[in-house]
């Protein structure tokens, strides 16, 4: 079972804007917890948490990376559909040369 990094599943679904919005995204319609996802999403296949560990001088530091399978892939793409995304709004600094633009 292949597994792909979120950035990798953003590319390959062609998700605008990419790892962070995708992730974004799964909080506000799938439950994630900032990038980990709900239990029932990992019992099913959708997604995998890889649960890893680093020294950090003298302190060991524990990481859980979210691995997107390919069952999870088309269950994002079912999502995408379902809750399709609104157009780009812009941001302080694009409205601001907006309004220098229409004077």
């Amino acid at each position: 079972m292949s597994q792909l990094s979120i950035e990798e599943a953003a590319k390959k679904l062609s998700f605008p804007g990419g790892r962070n919005a995708l992730y974004k995204f799964l909080r506000d319609h799938a439950g994630f917890q900032g990038t980990i996802p709900p239990y029932h999403l990992c019992f099913h296949g959708f997604f995998k948490v890889i649960d890893g560990q680093y020294e950090r001088g003298r302190r060991t530091v524990y990481t859980q990376t979210t691995k997107v399978t390919t069952q999870g892939l088309t269950y994002i793409a079912q999502l995408m559909e379902k809750h399709p995304q609104e157009p780009h709004k812009p941001t302080r600094s694009n409205r601001k040369s907006e309004k220098t633009n229409a004077n």
